[in-house]
């Protein structure tokens, strides 16, 4: 029997359900273009109840706006493949659920459905804390469907440790930091050529 993730992507999962344990944090993720991939590769771990609290796969507009509360207004305005709808299915993620931070993915995995303003390939993911911001990201990876699903996921899963790294620098002692809940912080645009790379396993 084949195994259903590669081993890179099990490690990387592994390193986000430890870096949630650590923070005594539960994830939702709302997924478009990855159909679920985040939530089965991070399940695919052992003890993943401890990090994961649920997943929305929300393919369709109608499942963004039923499951998540994104506006219809916001998807006829933007687009399902936007910054604007990410950043409102990963705060519509958290209210909709336990969790402590939330992740979410849209965009075009191909082969089709893309545009010059649009390229297969493009993929905006936010990231959101309960009690801080929210942060977008916008890639284009590249390759087939399957290659741009699976770095969707890896792009999610280092997208997550970056947040949960920033979250307690930002709340160390001593730290100014002032969070302002709902609003995005900043929306960073990481353009890439090649699948997102697994962060290195630790020694």
């Amino acid at each position: 029997m084949t195994a259903p993730f590669p081993k890179d992507l099990v490690l990387h999962a592994e390193q986000v359900l430890a870096a949630l344990r650590a923070k005594g944090f539960m994830l939702a993720a709302a997924e478009s273009c990855t159909g679920g991939l985040i939530t089965a590769a991070l399940t695919t771990v052992a003890g993943s109840s401890a990090g994961v609290d649920r997943g929305f796969v929300t393919y369709s507009n109608e499942a963004k706006t039923q499951m998540l509360g994104v506006p219809e207004d916001m998807l006829a305005a933007h687009g399902a493949v936007s910054a604007e709808v990410a950043q409102a299915m990963a705060e519509g993620a958290l209210n909709n659920s336990q969790a402590a931070i939330a992740i979410s993915v849209t965009g075009i995995a191909g082969p089709e459905g893309g545009s010059p303003d649009k390229p297969v390939g493009l993929v905006f993911m936010a990231c959101a804390l309960a009690d801080g911001p929210v942060v977008v990201r916008r890639h284009i990876f590249a390759g087939n469907r399957n290659d741009i699903r699976h770095a969707t996921v890896n792009g999610a899963f280092d997208m997550i440790l970056r947040t949960l790294e920033d979250e307690a620098a930002q709340s160390a002692p001593g730290s100014a930091y002032d969070p302002e809940p709902g609003k995005s912080r900043k929306i960073e645009d990481d353009e890439a050529s090649e699948p997102a790379s697994p962060a290195p396993e630790k020694p």
